[in-house]
């Protein structure tokens, strides 16, 4: 996905000065994972931030002072234009009063140690919301704040204490592997490789209790009638009453969510579907259409299997990147569209899977330094 960069400072200035919303927060988040570059400069912002110059930076900020010098210029247009565009001039003027300084923030050179080492970026980790990394490679209970997290290789729960609702944190899920996280109100989720969850550490009462998923992940939602379980992703919406249903939501514009029992509705904007167990909702051209679904095939990434058929390579490329961590590239790009039917074995060496697919399909591939080119 491509990001504007000017509007991504302006996020992650309110996300660092903790006026974000959720809906941008999320924004900043898939940013900030999916381009190594913002991701560098995120977590040496994170530092300089905690220093004291970064501290003296925050509390000299006076966005009243700044938008009084900078109205005026607004006001030499013509009313008709200001009128029009007022709100949008005052989000500009936000932007360049806070992106300007955060420029050279950016730009300025760095005297500490980044935040998240490489070796925890290929980790399954959790992201609390004052930036603190917590590996989650190996058994440990780890407090952060109100909270007491209790992780192995393989699943995270928690207690939030007094913790408010207010308190977020992100498990992150890098390609090669996969993980569970048991929430506050008990409900479970498996996330795939290469996927996200955003979450709040309590739910509050009286809301809805609502999370922000990047890539795919399996949700068992605990049964509360007077809580509606929200999943948000840059698609669409997943509305949720009690069930277990899988979402995939990898790519902006491509979107599955397969129901396994009970009953959920995938929301847009202009568009709303409640799915039968056994029906999955799925984008088509920007609308969403229903149609049955095989649950040995939705399922199966949870057991390390993924099965196709007759789907395009671009598309068994696009999980090999993910579950074997490799970059894919294309010598012949007419390949990407040809279609087969098989399956992968996560537990398998990659070297083998590239073999049987080769066997299979009669397609030339080779890896080399962590790329695997199709011919």
């Amino acid at each position: 996905m491509e990001y504007n960069k000017e509007y991504i400072q302006g996020l992650l200035f309110e996300k660092i000065t903790g006026t974000i919303s959720e809906e941008d927060n999320f924004i900043a988040e898939q940013a900030i994972e999916q381009d190594a570059a913002l991701r560098e400069f995120w977590e040496t912002l994170l530092v300089k931030m905690k220093s004291a110059k970064g501290s003296s930076f925050l509390s000299g900020l006076d966005a009243d002072a700044a938008w009084d010098k900078t109205e005026p210029r607004f006001n030499e247009m013509s009313d008709s234009f200001f009128n029009r565009n007022r709100l949008l001039l005052y989000g500009a003027a936000a932007v360049l009063i806070f992106a300007l300084p955060f420029v050279w923030y950016f730009s300025a050179p760095s005297d500490t140690a980044l935040v998240l080492p490489e070796k925890i970026a290929k980790q399954v980790h959790l992201k609390t919301e004052n930036g603190t990394a917590v590996d989650l490679s190996s058994d440990r209970i780890v407090t952060v704040g109100q909270t007491h997290f209790n992780a192995n290789q393989k699943e995270l729960s928690y207690t939030s204490g007094n913790a408010g609702h207010k308190e977020w944190a992100t498990l992150i899920v890098p390609p090669a592997k996969d993980y569970r996280i048991r929430l506050s109100d008990g409900t479970q989720v498996w996330l795939n490789a290469a996927s996200s969850l955003r979450f709040p550490v309590q739910f509050g009462p009286q809301q809805a209790r609502e999370v922000y998923l990047s890539g795919e992940a399996y949700f068992e939602v605990t049964k509360n009638p007077k809580q509606e379980f929200i999943v948000h992703t840059t698609g669409p919406d997943i509305h949720v009453h009690g069930t277990s249903f899988n979402v995939n939501a990898y790519e902006q514009g491509r979107f599955a969510a397969a129901l396994v029992a009970g009953s959920v509705s995938a929301t847009t904007k202009n568009q709303s579907i409640k799915l039968k167990p056994g029906q999955e909702a799925i984008l088509e051209r920007g609308n969403l259409q229903t149609r049955p679904f095989e649950v040995q095939d939705a399922l199966s990434w949870r057991n390390g299997t993924y099965f196709f058929h007759k789907q395009p390579l671009s598309e068994i490329a696009a999980v090999i990147s993910r579950w074997f961590d490799v970059k894919i590239a294309w010598q012949t790009p007419e390949v990407a569209e040809q279609t087969f039917t098989g399956e992968i074995d996560k537990k398998l060496p990659i070297e083998v899977v590239i073999a049987n697919l080769q066997l299979s399909s009669g397609i030339k591939a080779e890896l080399k330094n962590g790329t695997l080119t199709f011919r």
